[in-house]
């Protein structure tokens, strides 16, 4: 909003920072003549609100804060909310999915000469394209609120993804002197043309989470720093919240469903739930910086599912890849497939991805894998561009009720906890072939997705919203997921997550007629035990091989 009123009177604002859109303190806000000369010098205060005595038509204001990049306009044309940029190397492109072959812009931010490098996330980090060094580039970010129309910043390079490259999860590094290495993340998706002919089994990456989860700007779909309320964590341990947990363990699945549809128009707070959310912006928390598969991460975005495809690859398990919105805009792709895994930290869905999901798995045999937590949770909507926006918090309420092809949903109760498995029903057969201690009954005791160091103070949306992380150890953590009663009465629990309050319930449903079989996990930090756990890594190889048909079991 232009300040041409003020102009008049004492001009005044507020300056934020680009990424989380938090106050600026001590910014320098300079007015100055055609010529250069200072008539007049402020600070921002502890709430970045600034103000002038006087702006004269023509003279130019400047904001300066060391770390940040200057802006400057010409009066009257002065913004209420100004947006400072961190001076900072960062960048995005405009899709998180491409396939090979694919001509790709980026798009970036760098005070200094910096590298780009294409990488293949893999059991072994390796380098796809080595695209060279690049000159600096100074961007800028639109002034007000701008998580919902994105950047416009011009494009740095282009270059080709290689067309014989294997799909799976790629990323960007960008890397300069003096900067934090920042990796853009991508899917790099099976082409259509390629659909089911090198392998059956199917992975859906969880790019609308990664996507929901995206605060860059100052808003995602959960934290709103626009309005300059949200605290960087949320606090488990405040007596409001503990109130809520109770009261919500008496409630029904439906009527807290409904409670909270309800809420949605009555607090005009958890409206920027709802609001778009614009997919061109840099992603900065997707924990692809790093170059070892088996180091001890806490991610929940590209970062955990990099682990998950790493430990297909080890078992020599072929697998076709396609991001959430390849899903939306064409269901019958499942029609290649025997099996779709949802990986990792798969919770936000559209109708159309959930009634391709549901009529594949019912009517073609289609096996259900879910090596996630927090499933088919909400729904969201997709823009043309690829932006999303959620429809719901319960996907239960506005669409169907995932249970009835899941038998689990997503529970509070051990929300950032983690814990092993306890095996229930040793003689399952997707326990077959698995050398079990008689006198131990548990697994998934480590999982590489664990409580690591924060490398900042900042609210990181990769990691959990609890200030103390994740608490213990194991396979079962994070966010788990119950069977539920109006899930199908023939769900087999095979194992359960130790913690404290109830855990992951492991569940397997056996195929019948045209409907496909479905195992799930249920537990977000369970693709991290894969690599390390030969219990839970048999598991999940028993149950796959079961459902493409696959007899031989090693």
């Amino acid at each position: 909003m232009a300040m041409e009123n003020e102009l008049k009177g004492t001009p005044r604002g507020t300056v934020r920072s680009a990424e989380l859109c938090t106050p600026l303190v001590g910014v320098q806000v300079l007015r100055q003549n055609s010529n250069g000369e200072i008539y007049e010098e402020t600070r921002s205060n502890e709430r970045g609100e600034w103000q002038l005595k006087n702006c004269e038509q023509s003279d130019r204001v400047s904001f300066v804060l060391e770390g940040f990049v200057t802006q400057t306009y010409v009066c009257p044309h002065l913004p209420e909310i100004v947006r400072l940029l961190e001076n900072k190397l960062i960048g995005y492109q405009k899709r998180l999915w491409f396939i090979p072959g694919e001509s790709v812009e980026a798009y970036v931010h760098s005070p200094v000469k910096f590298s780009a490098r294409l990488f293949r996330h893999g059991l072994v980090k390796k380098v796809i394209l080595d695209l060279g060094t690049f000159d600096p580039q100074i961007q800028s970010v639109p002034d007000g609120y701008f998580v919902e129309t994105g950047l416009d910043w011009k494009p740095n390079f282009a270059y080709t993804i290689p067309t014989g490259v294997q799909p799976g999860i790629h990323s960007l590094l960008l890397e300069g002197s003096g900067q934090e290495p920042f990796a853009i993340p991508m899917v790099v998706s099976t082409p259509k043309e390629q659909y089911g002919q090198d392998s059956r089994l199917l992975v859906l990456a969880s790019t609308n989470t990664w996507q929901s989860y995206n605060v860059w700007g100052g808003r995602s779909r959960y934290r709103n720093y626009e309005n300059g309320k949200s605290q960087d964590f949320r606090d488990l341990t405040s007596p409001t919240r503990k109130i809520k947990m109770q009261i919500a363990k008496v409630l029904s699945s439906n009527l807290k469903a409904r409670i909270r549809h309800i809420l949605r128009y009555w607090l005009k707070t958890e409206s920027f739930c709802y609001r778009k959310l614009s997919i061109l912006r840099p992603f900065s928390h997707c924990d692809l910086e790093g170059d070892e598969v088996m180091q001890p991460f806490t991610n929940h975005l590209a970062g955990g599912e990099w682990r998950l495809l790493a430990w297909l690859e080890r078992e020599k398990i072929d697998y076709d890849i396609i991001s959430g919105a390849e899903l939306h805009q064409g269901p019958e792709i499942l029609k290649h497939y025997k099996a779709i895994i949802l990986s990792t930290h798969c919770e936000y869905w559209t109708r159309k991805m959930y009634e391709g999901l549901k009529y594949y798995h019912e009517t073609n045999k289609l096996w259900i894998l879910n090596i996630s937590g927090n499933a088919i949770y909400r729904e969201i909507s997709f823009d043309e561009d690829g932006s999303t926006q959620c429809v719901s918090l319960s996907f239960a309420y506005s669409c169907a009720d995932e249970t009835q092809i899941l038998g689990v949903r997503f529970t509070e109760d051990d929300l950032g906890t983690c814990a092993p498995y306890k095996i229930l029903q040793a003689d399952h057969w997707a326990f077959d072939t698995i050398p079990l201690d008689k006198d131990k009954s548990t697994f998934g005791v480590f999982s590489l997705n664990q409580n690591t160091a924060k490398k900042d103070k900042h609210y990181d949306p990769g990691r959990p919203g609890d200030v103390d992380g994740l608490r213990g150890m194991g396979a079962s953590g994070w966010e788990t997921d119950k069977l539920c009663k109006t899930g199908p009465k023939d769900m087999k629990v095979i194992a359960k997550g130790l913690n404290e309050k109830g855990g992951a319930d492991m569940v397997v449903r056996d195929p019948c007629g045209s409907r496909g079989g479905m195992f799930s996990a249920s537990s977000i930090t369970f693709s991290g035990c894969l690599l390390i756990d030969s219990v839970a890594s048999m598991l999940v190889k028993n149950v796959i091989y079961k459902a493409l048909g696959i007899e031989e079991r090693n």
